[in-house]
């Protein structure tokens, strides 16, 4: 059956998370872009193509360059036009205008009423860090729709403080203070004289 570069022959081709294609597959996007052609699975016939590519990926290409994982020659071909969008916290208010979109189509697809956002839930998308970008904005937006019984989202509805709790550190332990160098022998004695030390401390 037809794929998707035959089906989008002289129109254009969104490949998305173009950083994340397994090496054989690269090579054979690489040889559809520079020769325009291609041969269907299992077929003989090679077919020609005319389609404009646009490729997004969250990667860091150059990177994958470096470390082997994403062809070099297929890196330099798709960059002919790079555009970087800056991450959703950069920006600004434009966390607020998509916020509004998400809201109009869940509600739509929900059949609830408008809803409108609270002071206290603009604050909130205006400082949350969003790692997940977009579609961790999308989700949000979803979820707050889905619980929302009044007229207007409040930030206990976007559930979004506890993502922002900071990794605990490590507890040091008190036998990280043991020296446990030299021969096997030596560190098992030291061990064995902490603990009666500790169970004459506990006594």
């Amino acid at each position: 059956k037809p794929g998707r570069f035959e089906i989008a022959h002289r129109g254009t081709l969104f490949l998305d998370e173009i950083g994340d294609l397994p090496l054989a597959l690269q090579a054979k996007i690489l040889r559809a872009l520079e020769e325009k052609q291609f041969e269907r699975v299992g077929g003989t016939q090679s077919l020609h193509v005319d389609v404009r590519v646009v490729a997004a990926t969250n990667r860091n290409l150059k990177q994958r360059v470096a470390e082997r994982l994403f062809r070099e020659d297929l890196y330099f071909r798709l960059s002919v036009f790079p555009i970087q969008i800056p991450p959703l916290r950069e920006r600004g208010d434009d966390v607020l205008i998509l916020a509004r979109q998400f809201i109009d189509r869940f509600c739509k697809d929900l059949s609830k009423k408008p809803l409108s956002l609270a002071p206290s839930a603009v604050d909130e998308l205006k400082t949350y860090a969003w790692p997940g970008n977009v579609r961790e904005l999308q989700n949000c937006i979803e979820r707050a729709v889905i619980l929302t019984e009044g007229d207007a989202i409040h930030q206990r509805h976007l559930n979004l403080s506890f993502r922002q709790v900071s990794s605990p550190q490590p507890v040091a332990s008190p036998w990280d203070q043991i020296d446990l160098s030299g021969t096997l022998a030596e560190a098992q004695r030291r061990v064995a004289g902490e603990v009666e030390r500790r169970k004459i401390e506990l006594a």
